[in-house]
């Protein structure tokens, strides 16, 4: 049934952003430490994403959010979804994150330098993004404990789901949920084997 509610609530991460946007990327996967000692990876640390998956998330400021599993944080698979999902001329505020450089030339680009320990720079920030990647993390751990790389992006429709009708009431989030199913009736299999 959870399957079910996380496939029909992946419309809600589909908006076109404007205005003020941060993006940011994370990595979600236990520790190698806490691992088996026969599911344990060799020669790990820092970025690797051997054994942890890459996500990105884009959050507009005082709106919503929308988060997807990638093949990678390069430059290559993170830019067009910045492109094709934040309108032209839009503020734009990321990391250093080499992956990021060449916006100013589409966007407002600002860059904080967690490197330098700066965690503002004016206005530019990322901690909206950040702040939902936390609770993301908390809830995996908290509430499913894990998620397998194959299922990630619906746990992620979800938390989305979840953060961009946070200030709605109960019953007007469920009838959001029911009035936006078209096209999403699957059977058990097909829910479990995409």
């Amino acid at each position: 049934m959870l399957h079910r509610i996380r496939n029909c609530s992946k419309f809600e991460n589909m908006h076109k952003m404007k205005g003020v946007v941060e993006a940011d990327e994370t990595y979600v996967g236990g520790k190698n430490r806490n691992r088996h000692h026969d599911k344990k990876y060799k020669k790990v640390q820092g970025r690797s994403y051997k054994d942890k998956v890459p996500v990105f998330g884009l959050i507009e400021r005082g709106g919503k959010v929308m988060a997807r599993v990638v093949p990678s944080v390069k430059a290559e698979d993170l830019q067009p979804i910045i492109c094709g999902t934040v309108e032209l001329f839009s503020t734009v505020y990321t990391d250093e994150w080499g992956a990021y450089h060449g916006l100013g030339l589409t966007f407002d680009h600002s860059i904080v330098n967690h490197g330098r320990k700066q965690f503002e720079n004016g206005d530019a920030h990322t901690n909206t993004i950040e702040n939902f990647w936390g609770n993301l993390k908390r809830g995996i751990i908290g509430v499913y404990r894990v998620t397998s790389r194959k299922h990630l992006q619906k746990y992620l429709n979800e938390f989305v789901f979840k953060y961009n009708t946070r200030k709605s009431k109960p019953m007007e989030s469920l009838l959001h949920l029911l009035s936006n199913l078209k096209g999403t009736k699957k059977t058990y299999r097909e829910l479990v084997n995409c």
